[in-house]
């Protein structure tokens, strides 16, 4: 149990951040293929305005007089807000609530999690598209279900919640253990 990280019981923010953390590894080794376009977008907005400021500062510093680089200065900060705003977009807006976006064998699923802020419970939103179908499945468990007294994540009943929440999920399952 040393490796596994131990949760506090009775903050909801760290029970759902360490469940939402077990999916993708879960997901990867039935055969799931993470997409993770998010992540880059989110970092390319966020090494763009590291840039800006750099290279702000860099050039600034080397001219060494405010007076001939004020008016850069501006451009840069009002790109640097600019940049920050679709950052804050893209987080709350776009990315919102997703822990795993992901596809195998033309079935793309993708995993959005939830849970109320007094409320030791954790909702699983499932929206799955396979030929151009999509199913949208909710399921919603308390955190005792996976976390023993200590606080430590036991990760069989979660796998076990994960499969019976994700549709076609046990059966994908049981095919990559007789492999």
């Amino acid at each position: 149990m040393a490796d596994k990280p131990k949760v506090n019981l009775y903050a909801i923010s760290e029970l759902k951040n360490t469940t939402d953390d077990a999916i993708p590894p879960y997901m990867k080794s039935l055969g799931f293929k993470q997409s993770n376009i998010y992540t880059d977008v989110r970092l390319a907005i966020g090494f763009t305005a590291c840039a800006i400021a750099g290279a702000t500062f860099y050039f600034d510093y080397t001219v060494a007089n405010f007076e001939k680089t004020k008016e850069y200065t501006l451009y840069a900060v009002v790109a640097y807000f600019v940049l920050n705003t679709i950052l804050t977009w893209w987080i709350w807006g776009v990315e919102g609530s997703k822990v795993f976006v992901g596809e195998r064998n033309g079935v793309k699923i993708v995993l959005e999690s939830s849970s109320e802020k007094y409320t030791p419970v954790y909702e699983l939103k499932v929206t799955k598209t396979e030929k151009g179908k999509t199913t949208t499945t909710t399921a919603k468990n308390p955190f005792s279900g996976w976390y023993d007294q200590q606080g430590y994540f036991v990760e069989k009943p979660f796998m076990a919640f994960l499969q019976n929440t994700i549709p076609g999920l046990s059966s994908v399952d049981e095919v990559t253990k007789a492999n």
